[in-house]
C-alpha cells in the first residue's frame, strides 16, 4: 500500500475533492441558467411596461429606457449577483421580485418553525445557506424569530370565551441568559377545555408561584377578555395559587392534582417502602365511584396512622379536593383527577428551547418563545357530554 504522506494525496481525498469541484460546476451552470432567464423575464416585463421593444419606434409607446440597475438575488442554486434589473423614467416595477420576496418569505417562515422546533441556530443556518446560497447570521436567525411580536401581543390581547369546564393552572422555570449568566425565568400559565372539549393555552405571564399577586393579575387579565365561569381547577398546592383563584373566581370547585399529593404523602415516608405505598395510593383514585374511593382511603389511613403518621396528616389535608373529579362524567376523569395537561406542556417547551438558550435573554424574549411553542401545538380535544 503507498504510505499517504506530503508528496502523496490520498486517492479518497483526491475523489471527494473532484466530487467538490464538479458540484460547484453544476452549481455555477445552474446559476448562469438562472441568470439568463431572469433576465428574459426581466425584459418582457420591462417591454410591456413601456408598451416598445428597444428602439422600436410606435405610437404604443408609454415610456422610455433609463439603463439598468444591479440586484443580487438568493436561489435555490446559490447568490446570483450583478441581475441587471432595467430602469424607465417613468418608474417601471418588475414583479419578479414580489415573487423573490414571497419566497424570502416562506425561508423566514422555514427559519421559524426550525427554530422553534427545537433545531439548533448553526443547523437553521446550514439549512438556510443549501436553500439560498446565503448562510444567516445568528442576529438574522434572531430577527426573523421576533416578526412573531406583532402576531404574539395579538394573541395576548384576543377575546377568550365565556366558560371553561376545566382549566389547569401551574408554573414552571425557564433557562434564561443574562449578561452571559444563566439564571431562571418562572412562568405561570394557563390551559382551558371549552364545552365542545377543544384544549387551549389560555394566557401565561412571568412570575413566581409563590406570588399571589401575580396570580391575580393574570387571572384578572383573562377575566377582562371575556371569562366568566370555570368550573373546575386543576391545580398543585401552591397557596399563593389558590389564594388568587378563590379571590378572582369564588364559585368555582377545585381539583387537587393526585399525583402531586401521592409525591407530598411519599415524602414523609422512608425511601426503601415508597414504591409499595405508591402503588396503594393510587389504587384509591381509581375506585369507580367516590363512595368506594372514600372507603379505601378510610382503610389505607387506618392501617398507616401509627406506622406514618405525619404521613397521614399530610394526606388529610387538602384531602376533599383530591376527590373533586368523581363528580364529574367518568370520561374525563383521566384527564382533570392530575395536572399533566400542563405539564406536558411545559415538556414540550424545555424540549424545544434546550438548543436555543440564546434566544432567552430576557423577559420579553422567553415568553415569545414559550408562545411560538404553544402556537405549534396539538391539542387534542376531549369528547364532552351532550
Amino acid at each position: 500500500m503507498t504510505p499517504i504522506n506530503k508528496h502523496t494525496q490520498s486517492p479518497v481525498i483526491g475523489q471527494a475533492e473532484a466530487q467538490a469541484t464538479f458540484h460547484q460546476m453544476v452549481q455555477h451552470q445552474i446559476r448562469q441558467a438562472i441568470r439568463a432567464t431572469f433576465i428574459d423575464i426581466l425584459e418582457d416585463e420591462v417591454a410591456a411596461f413601456i408598451g416598445a421593444q428597444p428602439y422600436e419606434r410606435t405610437d404604443e409607446r408609454r415610456d422610455h429606457r433609463a439603463g439598468h440597475r444591479s440586484r443580487t438575488l438568493g436561489t435555490t442554486a446559490g447568490v446570483i449577483d450583478d441581475l441587471p434589473v432595467p430602469r424607465t423614467r417613468g418608474g417601471f416595477r418588475t414583479q419578479l421580485f414580489d415573487r423573490y420576496q414571497r419566497r424570502m418569505h416562506d425561508v423566514d417562515t422555514l427559519m421559524q418553525d426550525m427554530f422553534v422546533g427545537g433545531v439548533s441556530q448553526t443547523a437553521v443556518g446550514t439549512v438556510v445557506e443549501h436553500l439560498t446560497g446565503n448562510a444567516p447570521s445568528p442576529s438574522t436567525v434572531s430577527r426573523v424569530f421576533h416578526t412573531l411580536d406583532d402576531e404574539f401581543q395579538a394573541w395576548q390581547a384576543r377575546p377568550l370565551p365565556p366558560r371553561y369546564c376545566y382549566a389547569f393552572a401551574d408554573g414552571t422555570y425557564f433557562s434564561v441568559i443574562y449578561n452571559g449568566q444563566g439564571q431562571k425565568m418562572p412562568i405561570l400559565a394557563l390551559i382551558g377545555i371549552t364545552p365542545d372539549g377543544q384544549r387551549e393555552v389560555i394566557a401565561f405571564t412571568t412570575g413566581e408561584r409563590e406570588n399571589q399577586g401575580a396570580w391575580e393579575s393574570l387571572l384578572a387579565d383573562i377575566k377582562d377578555r371575556g371569562v366568566e365561569t370555570v368550573d373546575l381547577w386543576i391545580t398543585d398546592g401552591h397557596q399563593a395559587m389558590l389564594n388568587a383563584i378563590a379571590a378572582k373566581f369564588p364559585a368555582s370547585q377545585r381539583q387537587r392534582c393526585v399525583v402531586h399529593k401521592m409525591s407530598n404523602i411519599e415524602s414523609h415516608v422512608p425511601e426503601k417502602y415508597r414504591d409499595a405505598l405508591h402503588a396503594e395510593l393510587r389504587t384509591i383514585f381509581y375506585q369507580p365511584d367516590r363512595a368506594q374511593a372514600d372507603q379505601a382511603a378510610a382503610a389505607f389511613m387506618a392501617k398507616y396512622e401509627r406506622q406514618y403518621p405525619s404521613a397521614i396528616r399530610c394526606m388529610q389535608r387538602d384531602w376533599e379536593a383530591c376527590l373533586t373529579f368523581y363528580a364529574y362524567p367518568e370520561g374525563h376523569w383521566v384527564n382533570i383527577r392530575t395536572s399533566n395537561i400542563i405539564e406536558r406542556t411545559f415538556e414540550e417547551v424545555k424540549k424545544r428551547s434546550k438548543k436555543m438558550a440564546t434566544a432567552f435573554r430576557n423577559e420579553g424574549s422567553c415568553l415569545l418563545l414559550f408562545y411560538a411553542v404553544v402556537r405549534t401545538l396539538q391539542l387534542r380535544k376531549i369528547r364532552m357530554p351532550g
